[in-house]
């Protein structure tokens, strides 16, 4: 079969795909240093993905943690313990979580993704302001970054022969789709937006995107609606106070002030300077600009999937530096806005989107850019002794602890 590829614009070709992987990979390094040079298991990796695999194998694939199946973490976790000994278990997690965080941003280059500078757009993945860079370099949270390649399905063009074999396209496309549609639950929030695109082209393709995203999402559904009843709601209500707080603080101020200079403006002010830019852009993207509007409505769509996430209890993520993780997503969202920006005409216009986009940049500079290393347990010591004796291996966060039992 043939699998020419239509050669594309030198800034958005293989060359400049390639330099900013390979500057995506610098960032990341320079961002937890401490993962390249002594990884470790962070939290889910080791007592559910690792101690899960070595108790119960293959089998626990299709098993859901915290109300949801995990599969592309499986997978990495039963490869680990499938090929390598289990001293080197952190190293396979992190690297594997590394590869396919780049492999996120090689996919920004497809030419059937139409958007300019593509290198900002793939960059803004590993750029964005992110408190503990929790979600980087852990196979626990890469489902916040391979959730992209559900936004990137959603814009791309249909497979065409000027771009390849279109059966390797199509094959391709929903291949990524079930894998990620089975990793996180954002097959389920993004599912309008499969639905309005098989609507609006009702051609094979796109109808059988939306039935592979449908298919995975009623999957997710099961699972969490079985788990449901495990778990209590909260009773604390949903004040305009605590509203204002998570928007104000957490979605605006944490993008474009820092995680110190946030806490520091009334988040009132801040919360008016929010809705402003979402009108902003909803009038912006009024004008046919497609990656506009799906971006900030799908950036809605994660701000409101967090507060029926938490409810009442969207307190805890008040205070500075916690459940960062709920905001990558809109963040890079609101910055790709930003970034589609730049393509229209008005000078002016590129001016305050450039120093918006500063802002953003020396945001997550002074955000704790870098994280600190990591209290080192000696993991490697402790990996000889499993499956030999019962031990509970220390991991990060502190306290945390593996519960490993001899065989």
């Amino acid at each position: 079969m043939n699998f020419h590829v239509k050669p594309v614009a030198s800034l958005e070709g293989w060359k400049s795909c390639l330099l900013t992987v390979v500057v995506a990979a610098v960032v990341l390094f320079i961002r937890k240093t401490d993962s390249f040079l002594n990884p470790q298991f962070w939290a889910e990796d080791g007592t559910i993905f690792f101690l899960q695999q070595y108790e119960n194998g293959a089998s626990v694939i299709f098993q859901p943690y915290a109300g949801y199946l995990h599969l592309v973490p499986r997978l990495v976790a039963l490869f680990a313990d499938t090929f390598f000994p289990y001293s080197e278990a952190p190293l396979i997690y992190n690297f594997s979580s590394l590869l396919l965080t780049l492999f996120v941003v090689a996919n920004v280059f497809s030419p059937r993704f139409k958007v300019k500078p593509k290198p900002l757009v793939a960059l803004a993945i590993v750029l964005v302001p992110l408190y503990s860079n929790e979600v980087f370099l852990n196979i626990t949270n890469i489902q916040w970054i391979l959730s992209f390649l559900l936004i990137i399905l959603l814009l791309k063009q249909k497979p065409d022969s000027s771009y390849g074999n279109v059966a390797g396209q199509f094959i391709y496309d929903l291949l990524l789709l079930a894998f990620c549609g089975l990793t996180g639950p954002f097959s389920i929030f993004f599912m309008p937006f499969f639905i309005w695109r098989g609507y609006r082209d009702r051609d094979l393709y796109s109808t059988s995107l939306l039935l592979t995203a449908l298919t995975t999402a009623l999957v997710q559904m099961l699972f969490i609606i079985s788990a449901s009843g495990q778990t209590e709601s909260s009773q604390a209500s949903l004040t305009l106070e605590l509203c204002s707080l998570i928007l104000g603080i957490k979605v605006f101020g944490t993008l474009f002030l820092g995680k110190v200079a946030a806490y520091q403006v009334n988040h009132y002010i801040l919360s008016v300077l929010y809705l402003s830019l979402v009108l902003l852009l909803a009038k912006v993207s009024a004008s046919d600009d497609q990656l506009i509007r799906l971006c900030l409505g799908l950036h809605l769509v994660m701000i409101m999937a967090v507060f029926y996430r938490l409810g009442g209890d969207l307190a805890v993520l008040v205070p500075e530096g916690n459940g960062a993780r709920y905001f990558y997503i809109p963040h890079v969202l609101l910055t790709w806005c930003l970034i589609a920006l730049l393509n229209r005409s008005a000078a002016w216009e590129k001016i305050l989107v450039g120093v918006a986009l500063t802002l953003v940049l020396i945001s997550a500079l002074t955000s704790s850019f870098r994280s600190p290393a990591l209290i080192d347990y000696d993991w490697r010591s402790y990996s000889s002794m499993i499956g030999k004796e019962d031990v509970a291996i220390p991991i990060n966060p502190q306290g945390w602890k593996i519960p490993v039992k001899a065989r």
